[in-house]
Formats: C-alpha cells, structure tokens, sequence
C-alpha cells in the first residue's frame, strides 16, 4: 500500500456544500478552505456554480454542481 502526503491526499478530496439554504458566506469559507487545502474540487448546488467558479478563479480548484440531489 503506497502512503500519501498530506498535499497528495488534499489533491484527491472534494469538499461538498449540499445545502440549498448554504449563505454567499457558507461558499466563501468553503472556497477558501479548498483552496489553501489544495483540494481537487468544490462540489456545490447547481445554483451557486457561477458564484463557486468566481471565488476560485485563478486556483486550479475545479467546481462541480449538483443537479436534482
């Protein structure tokens, strides 16, 4: 069994915001700790996407959304 990294594990995790009352503040932080984790992405409700993909613009943190959860 190869052991990772904590950089390399944080590469692979994808940090979800599945609530559809989440606040602009609740995907701020969330954004924010994806990206000083190096997380390889944010999942999101399919309504916050635009917003997601404009507070981790410039990172190489991807956004995934949501669709009839």
């Amino acid at each position: 069994m190869t052991s990772l990294s904590p950089v390399e594990l944080a590469r692979r995790v994808e940090l979800t915001l599945a609530r559809p009352d989440a606040t602009r503040r609740d995907l701020e932080q969330l954004c924010a700790a994806a990206r000083e984790q190096g997380s390889h992405a944010v999942c999101v409700c399919g309504s916050q996407v635009e917003l997601a993909c404009s507070l981790l613009e410039g990172s190489e943190v991807k956004v995934t959304g949501l669709i009839g959860f």
